[in-house]
């Protein structure tokens, strides 16, 4: 109940005492009332059938002879019953023998439809049938119809008797509700009254006191404890928050010299990476570099090889051209090799600035160039929707051309291979709390696979699984792959079963978060 909540407590034991006291009293009342209506109403019914039987039982003769003033006259002796206001005879065949109505109602008594042995109570009469027998045979009925004044006069009477000892009763209540609510009230105002002042003054030295052996005793008990433990745990802290204060001066000092050291090695780490840094370019111009201008030798000795074996064949003899066929091999192989590293290096020396880059085109172009490989191998290439995304179109192409280069290389004898690309969106959480919209796009083929104990081998600079006579290459076409992806703020996996094939997935940003340029 909301109007109890901002009373005080003595209004409110007041308010609850009075109101359960008339609640009971009133439903007692009420079930009193009730019970009395109950059997004032049975009573009057069965005093309407005796009625009811002395009629019939003078009517047998009238009925019997057919005599309907007979019967009259026997109706208009219910004038002495001051509350039957109508009254009517019924023959065997249902109709209307003889019918009385009281002097002075006004409305014209018409009566209604014959029925059995039957009352009821409707629009503020007590109507009833009863049937009229003699020699165990139904002759007629006889139909009553009483008021309820004395009914409505009894309901009167006991509404005001309830509405007089309500009243008194509320009276009493209250006044004893007055008197017998400070024996509760009066310790908790004086508990709250402690509390309020403990609260201001923040003295824990004060006590309530006890003034019962009750709950509420117990109570004033348990807050007394209560102080006395605050009290104690308050000089305990104001100890321990003067041994505190002397402990952090002097960890404040430490700290300063920590910071100061802190400072001094971040300096360090900065100055080392950027050596670290400076050391790294240096490292890939120089891979770039040696891999290039190792290239014009290299290109004198095919050239000269060439010219050896188109001059010199016949004089060379068989050994000597199987020398000079091993030489421009592993000429060719240098050549290829020189030719990785630079495509490996060029990842960060010779990058292009991202920009938006349509993945459907990327790979279209990429279908194109190793069309004679697919045709010649008998294989399919499925691509799927890709998304347009943010990078460099170039490096972009670079991985769709190795990957899809290794599903058609790495194929099973007897079997063409079938390429699947796909691609779908998904949210990558960030560090800071935000998802960053990402694809992920999976190369599958039904190939000959590995065994994923070798997963992170195969993107390691020149790991091979397989030995060159059986597959060519020069094991750096996944590292570039991982390179790039690295360089785009993605990654590359893969999974696979030997013998069944194996799929790569690339995660790729959308959005690059800016411009980078290397």
């Amino acid at each position: 109940m909301r109007f109890l909540r901002d009373l005080s407590l003595k209004r409110k034991l007041t308010v609850i005492i009075m109101l359960t006291s008339s609640v009971a009293l009133l439903l007692a009342c009420a079930a009193f009332v009730i019970y009395e209506m109950v059997e004032f109403r049975k009573d009057m019914v069965q005093d309407l059938i005796v009625k009811a039987e002395v009629v019939g039982s003078q009517s047998t003769a009238a009925l019997t002879f057919k005599d309907q003033k007979a019967a009259a006259e026997i109706l208009n002796k219910l004038a002495a019953e001051r509350h039957v206001v109508a009254a009517c005879i019924y023959s065997l065949d249902r109709k209307v023998f003889a019918k009385y109505q009281r002097a002075g109602v006004e409305k014209g008594f018409s009566p209604p439809e014959q029925e059995y042995d039957n009352y009821g109570f409707k629009d503020g009469y007590l109507e009833l049938f009863r049937q009229i027998v003699m020699n165990g045979r139904v002759i007629g009925t006889v139909y009553l119809k009483s008021d309820l004044v004395e009914l409505d006069n009894r309901l009167n009477q006991y509404a005001n008797i309830v509405i007089c000892v309500l009243l008194v009763s509320i009276g009493v209540a209250w006044l004893l509700s007055f008197r017998l609510q400070r024996i509760v009230s009066q310790p908790i105002l004086h508990l709250a009254k402690t509390t309020r002042a403990v609260s201001a003054e923040k003295n824990y030295s004060l006590r309530a006191i006890k003034q019962s052996d009750d709950e509420l005793g117990e109570l004033i008990e348990g807050f007394n404890d209560m102080l006395a433990q605050i009290q104690a745990r308050d000089a305990e802290l104001e100890r321990a928050r003067l041994h505190l204060e002397q402990r952090v001066q002097e960890r404040t000092k430490e700290l300063q010299q920590e910071i100061v050291e802190r400072k001094q090695a971040e300096e360090r780490l900065k100055a080392t990476a950027v050596r670290l840094e400076r050391s790294n370019r240096e490292l890939q111009d120089f891979a770039y570099v040696a891999s290039h201008d190792l290239q014009e030798p290299l290109r004198k000795v095919q050239a000269f090889g060439d010219r050896l074996k188109a001059a010199c064949s016949k004089a060379l003899g068989v050994e000597g051209r199987d020398y000079l066929e091993r030489m421009q091999a592993a000429a060719k192989r240098m050549q290829i090799l020189i030719d990785d590293l630079l495509a490996f290096s060029r990842v960060t020396t010779k990058a292009n600035p991202f920009e938006s880059a349509d993945l459907n085109i990327i790979v279209q172009e990429v279908l194109s160039d190793l069309e004679v490989r697919i045709q010649q191998s008998g294989g399919q290439v499925d691509a799927g929707e890709l998304p347009v995304i943010d990078a460099d179109p170039l490096q972009m192409r670079q991985l769709f051309q190795n990957l899809v280069g290794n599903a058609l290389k790495f194929h099973q004898a007897g079997k063409p291979p079938i390429v699947k690309i796909r691609s779908q969106p998904s949210t990558h959480s960030t560090g800071n709390g935000l998802g960053e919209e990402v694809c992920r796009i999976s190369v599958e083929d039904n190939g000959i696979g590995f065994d994923e104990k070798y997963l992170d081998r195969i993107f390691v600079l020149f790991q091979r699984l397989h030995g060159r006579s059986a597959y060519e290459g020069t094991g750096i076409g996944l590292a570039i792959c991982r390179k790039i992806t690295d360089r785009h703020g993605g990654s590359i996996t893969a999974k696979s079963i030997t013998g069944e094939g194996s799929t790569f997935i690339i995660t790729l940003p959308i959005k690059q978060p800016k411009p980078v340029t290397v």
